[in-house]
C-alpha cells in the first residue's frame, strides 16, 4: 500500500501510522487468516457439490433447464431493479448531492453486493469498494464513507423488519411441516439479538469515530483530515432523522421486492407457493445468513439453508437446491460485469483520467 490511510481491500494493511510494521508476527497472522478464508471457502464449495449429487444432477439440471435462459434473465433484470431501490436507499442519506449522483450509488451499491458474493472479501470488503465506487463516480470521499457507515445501519434496521414480517406470517399461517417448538424460541432471540445489534452498531459508528479522532492526533495530515471529514459527515448526516428514516423504508422495501424475484424463479420451474410463504422463508433463509457473516458469500450455507428450510414450505429439495444456484449464477452473471467496470474506474483514476470529486481526500489516500 501507498499510504497509511489507503482503503484498499485488496491487500491487507500491515502498517500503523508510522508506516512501520505493527510487529514482526502480523505477516504471519494475516498468512493464517488467508488460510482459515481459503478453507471455509472449500469446504462451502465441497458442500455445494456433495449436495448437488446426493439429490441428483439430473433433477437439479432438470429445475434449471425448467427456468431456461429467458427465465434466468428475467430474473436479473428484476434483480437490477431492485438494486435502483437499494442505491436510492444509501442515496436518500446523502443531501444536497445533484440527481445524477444517484446512478454513483446504484453502481456502488451492486459492488458493494459483489464484493461480498462473489469476491472472497467479507462484508467489510464490500463496504470499501461500494464506497470507493461512488466516489470515483462524483460523490465526495467523506460523504461516500459516511453515508455507507449509516446505510449499512438502515440495511440491518430494514432486514429486522423484514424478519419479523417472516414471523409474523409464521404465526399466523405457517406450514404444517414448520417446527415451531424447535424455531419460535430461536427465531425470537434471533430477532432480539438483532436489535441490540443494530443499536450498539449506531451507536459505536460516533463513539468509535470519536475514540478514533482522539487517538489520531500523531498521525499524518492527510490520514488525520480524513478522519475528521468522516467523523463530521456522519455527524451531520445523523442530524437528519427523516432521511435515514426514509432509508430504512426503502430497504424493507427492497426486501419484500426481492422476494418477487424468487417468486418469478419458481414460477418459471413449475413450484406453486404464495408470495407470504416466499417472505417467511427467505426471510429465515437470510437471518440463517446473517448468522454466518464470516463464510465470504455464504458458500454452502445459502444451500444448506434452503435444503433445510425449502421442503418445510413445500418445495423439493432439488427444487430449492436448484433455487440457491440459480442466485449464485445471477450474483456471478451480475457481480462480475460490475467488478470490471469498477477497475475500469479504477485504472482511469490511475491514468489521470478521472478523478475523486474535490471537496475531501480520495478514499484511497492519494491526491
Amino acid at each position: 500500500m501507498s499510504s497509511p490511510p489507503s482503503f484498499d481491500p485488496s491487500e491487507p494493511d500491515v502498517h500503523g501510522p508510522s508506516g512501520l510494521s505493527d510487529a514482526p508476527s502480523q505477516p504471519k497472522h494475516n498468512a493464517l487468516l488467508k488460510i482459515a478464508l481459503g478453507v471455509v471457502i472449500l469446504a462451502g464449495a465441497a458442500l455445494t457439490v456433495w449436495l448437488v449429487a446426493h439429490f441428483g444432477l439430473k433433477s437439479v439440471a432438470a429445475s434449471l433447464g425448467a427456468l431456461g435462459l429467458s427465465g434466468f434473465a428475467t430474473f436479473c433484470g428484476y434483480t437490477l431493479a431492485v438494486f435502483v431501490l437499494l442505491g436510492s436507499a444509501w442515496f436518500v442519506i446523502a443531501p444536497e448531492l445533484p440527481g445524477r449522483l444517484l446512478l454513483a450509488f446504484i453502481f456502488g451499491r451492486l459492488l458493494r453486493e459483489a464484493a461480498a458474493d462473489v469476491l472472497p472479501f467479507s462484508q467489510l470488503g464490500g463496504f470499501v469498494m461500494g464506497a470507493r465506487a461512488a466516489n470515483l463516480l462524483g460523490a465526495p470521499a467523506a460523504l461516500s464513507v459516511a453515508s455507507c457507515i449509516v446505510d449499512l445501519g438502515a440495511e440491518m434496521l430494514g432486514q429486522l423488519l423484514f424478519t419479523a414480517a417472516g414471523i409474523a406470517i409464521l404465526a399466523h399461517d405457517a406450514p404444517p411441516a414448520f417446527p415451531h417448538k424447535a424455531l419460535d424460541p430461536v427465531l425470537w432471540v434471533g430477532l432480539g439479538v438483532g436489535l441490540v445489534t443494530a443499536g450498539l452498531f449506531v451507536f459505536s459508528q460516533q463513539a468509535g469515530m470519536t475514540l478514533l479522532n482522539r487517538f489520531s492526533g500523531g498521525w499524518p495530515s492527510e490520514m488525520r483530515s480524513q478522519v475528521v471529514a468522516i467523523q463530521a459527515s456522519l455527524q451531520s448526516l445523523y442530524r437528519r432523522p427523516a432521511r435515514v428514516l426514509a432509508s430504512v423504508v426503502l430497504h424493507f422495501a427492497a426486501w419484500i421486492a426481492a422476494t418477487g424475484g424468487v417468486w418469478i424463479v419458481l414460477r418459471f420451474m413449475g413450484a406453486s407457493l404464495s408470495f407470504e410463504s416466499i417472505i417467511a422463508m427467505e426471510s429465515l433463509i437470510y437471518l440463517l445468513r446473517s448468522a454466518a457473516f464470516f463464510v465470504p458469500g455464504a458458500i454452502g450455507v445459502l444451500e444448506g439453508g434452503y435444503i433445510l428450510l425449502g421442503p418445510v414450505f413445500g418445495l423439493r429439495p432439488e427444487l430449492a437446491l436448484s433455487l440457491s444456484l440459480v442466485k449464485r449464477g445471477r450474483d456471478l452473471a451480475l457481480g462480475l460485469p460490475a467488478v470490471v467496470v469498477w477497475q475500469m474506474l479504477e485504472g482511469r483514476r490511475l491514468l489521470g483520467w478521472g478523478r475523486p470529486r474535490d471537496g475531501a481526500p480520495s478514499i484511497s489516500g492519494s491526491a
